[in-house]
């Protein structure tokens, strides 16, 4: 088994290395991740190349996880990965970005109250987004004390997927706050839209 020390890799960077690794038939892997959700990052890239997956905290709050690939599996170029990062299609999914706790530029108290209008409005349209993808200070939306938790909660509830930037997360020092939705990497991020369909920013 390959061991790898992967906590010093900034997000996307393990995933990147763990796929790359595969790429190159590597069939036993561990990697010693930092936190809770670099783990979250490459098992959930491990599920979707459908690795056999073992994870270990360690008392210091990292991770040590081992892949193993079945005998059956096929990890070579032509093997396609989860929808996360497959190229972009004109008929994919609607996505909407988040970039901010606010919307629009100029008085926040208003821009606070134009998000949370916009928050409200999505479940009223025709065609309802498929996921909601927060980041840069939109991430705090989704965390406790969020004056929107219980409105993105009501949109998580009804089918549509909440994602949160976990470097974000990381920079604001709120990844223990997160409670609503869970949180991602840029791999994730940019291959959902570049599949994307149609990208609505408010």
């Amino acid at each position: 088994m390959k061991e790898y020390d992967v906590r010093d890799l900034a997000c996307p960077g393990p995933v990147l290395k763990l796929r790359g690794l595969l790429d190159e038939d590597e069939r036993e892997i561990q990697f010693h991740v930092a936190d809770e959700l670099c783990r979250s990052n490459v098992t959930r890239f491990a599920a979707s190349r459908n690795l056999g997956t073992e994870v270990e905290a360690q008392d210091d709050g990292t991770f040590v996880v081992r892949f193993s690939v079945a005998d059956d599996a096929s990890l070579g170029p032509d093997a396609q990965p989860s929808a996360e990062v497959v190229a972009g299609t004109t008929s994919g999914p609607t996505l909407v970005q988040v970039t901010a706790d606010t919307m629009g530029t100029g008085d926040d108290d208003l821009g606070a109250l134009l998000m949370r209008s916009f928050i409200k409005t999505l479940p009223e349209l025709d065609s309802v987004p498929n996921a909601i993808i927060f980041y840069n200070s939109g991430v705090k939306l989704c965390c406790e004390e969020s004056l929107l938790l219980d409105d993105i909660r009501a949109l998580e509830a009804s089918g549509i997927e909440i994602i949160a930037c976990g470097t974000c997360l990381n920079y604001y020092e709120i990844a223990d706050k997160l409670a609503v939705g869970r949180g991602t990497d840029m791999l994730e991020i940019a291959g959902r839209l570049a599949a994307a369909g149609r990208v609505i920013r408010p």
